[in-house]
């Protein structure tokens, strides 16, 4: 039984935490081993959260370029594959092209399997049952959302038993006055067991979760207690993504822009008897 068992935003002292161990990547598009807010807690919390080892099959969704899946076969024995087909079924290949041609990854990356084709499809390149974690870092919410949920059971149908996925989610808020209405919203829609007051990106949390409920797992670890409530962006303990991102990778990229509370959803699914 595939169940949710964590399902939460990152956190501040988390980050502080994974600065002080040294965590450290190479360089690569979008990541300095020097960056601060969302992209330099998730990856460090993919490794502890996937509590790796030697033989995992492991497999990053929307992987891009990123040089985690290298530091992971290398660091655990992993046998690690990137599923990217790097923007072609959505008509956006050319904007990979500005960082090099991703073709050339597996020569660059040789601890690394390619495949460059996407998630949601149920093809054969990506084997039933076969990977003992599957994950993803801010990768999911730049999927049409018409497409998720055959994304979400495409993953699950590649998970090894007993395996685990893991996945951060850039959520935002879209502005402090929904932040507060969306919250309330999602108190009253978590007290009385239903989602009718919710749609839409306003209350990103809440779609997320009906979405991975709709693809077969077990959500109901998730109480009106532990869920993630929009007005958590407020807590200074949540890590939110930082000004020097905005203003460099958000488009229009290296302007000013208006900033929104920005924050890292953290969702981890096990399949456990």
């Amino acid at each position: 039984m595939l169940a949710l068992t964590q399902y939460r935003f990152a956190t501040v002292p988390e980050l502080f935490r994974y600065k002080q161990d040294g965590f450290e990547l190479s360089q690569f598009p979008g990541y300095t081993p020097d960056q601060w807010g969302i992209k330099a807690h998730n990856r460090p919390w993919i490794e502890e959260a996937g509590e790796f080892a030697e033989g995992h099959r492991i497999i990053e969704v929307g992987g891009g370029h990123s040089s985690l899946p290298a530091y992971l076969a290398r660091k655990y024995g992993s046998e690690t594959w990137v599923g990217d087909d790097f923007g072609e079924s959505s008509g956006k290949a050319a904007s990979w092209t500005r960082w090099g041609n991703p073709r050339e990854l597996p020569s660059v990356w040789s601890d690394v399997k390619y495949v460059f084709k996407p998630l949601g499809e149920f093809l054969p390149e990506y084997p039933d049952g076969y990977f003992d974690r599957v994950f993803s870092v801010s990768t999911l919410e730049h999927i049409a959302w018409e497409k998720i949920d055959a994304v979400l059971r495409d993953m699950h149908r590649i998970l090894a038993p007993g395996g685990r996925e893991l996945h951060s989610v850039d959520s935002s808020s879209a502005g402090y006055r929904r932040l507060l209405v969306g919250s309330m919203l999602e108190r009253l829609s978590m007290r009385l067991g239903i989602n009718a007051f919710l749609h839409g990106r306003s209350t990103p949390a809440w779609r997320w979760l009906q979405a991975i409920s709709r693809s077969g797992v077990d959500i109901s670890r998730v109480t009106a207690k532990s869920y993630p409530y929009l007005d958590t962006l407020l807590d200074k303990e949540t890590l939110l993504e930082s000004y020097d991102v905005v203003f460099r990778f958000y488009p229009p990229n290296d302007s000013c822009k208006a900033y929104v509370p920005s924050a890292s959803l953290l969702i981890v699914i096990e399949d456990i008897e």
